[in-house]
């Protein structure tokens, strides 16, 4: 938790925070809501080709994303929107959403939660890696499925394909 009263600022460096494997992906906790006293959690994640999270809503926090490299398909239920780098997709609570890369490279994107926990799902239902280097991404991982945690973090997986 941190002192207010001490009024300190928290630099986290370019290879700090856990890195997890879960679902396909890989995911590094850039900051989570412990450090940032329950305010927000912010994620960088890895995509590989054909992965991402199918269609699903959130009913307690945001989910936004900053793509950094790569295309990153974002779903609405009837729109698809191809997120560049520089694109901010921003999705309310209770906001249907999915995502896929549909390239054959790597996409990088930064994943806010506001209010933060999710990155607790993300440790609890994958492996903890070591660091970047330790993530193989092997091909005959189940596509776009989201964790068995959901229920108990507010997510509800709907049952449609993405397009």
């Amino acid at each position: 938790m941190m002192d207010k009263a001490e009024n300190k600022i928290l630099v986290n460096g370019p290879n700090s925070g856990c890195y997890v494997k879960s679902a396909g992906n890989l995911y590094r906790e850039v900051i989570n809501g412990e450090q940032t006293d329950g305010q927000f959690s912010l994620i960088e994640s890895i995509i590989e080709p054909g992965q991402g999270g199918p269609f699903h809503t959130h009913a307690n926090e945001q989910e936004s994303f900053l793509v950094l490299n790569g295309t990153l398909t974002i779903f609405d239920g009837s729109d698809r929107y191809d997120a560049t780098p520089g694109t901010f997709v921003f999705c309310p609570p209770g906001t249907l959403r999915g995502f896929r890369n549909e390239t054959d490279e790597r996409v990088k994107v930064l994943i806010l939660y506001t209010p933060p926990g999710i990155e607790k799902m993300i440790q609890m239902e994958g492996e903890v890696l070591n660091s970047a280097e330790d993530f193989n991404f092997e091909a005959t991982e189940q596509s776009l499925t989201c964790p068995r945690l959901n229920k108990a973090f507010g997510i509800v997986e709907d049952s449609r394909p993405l397009p």
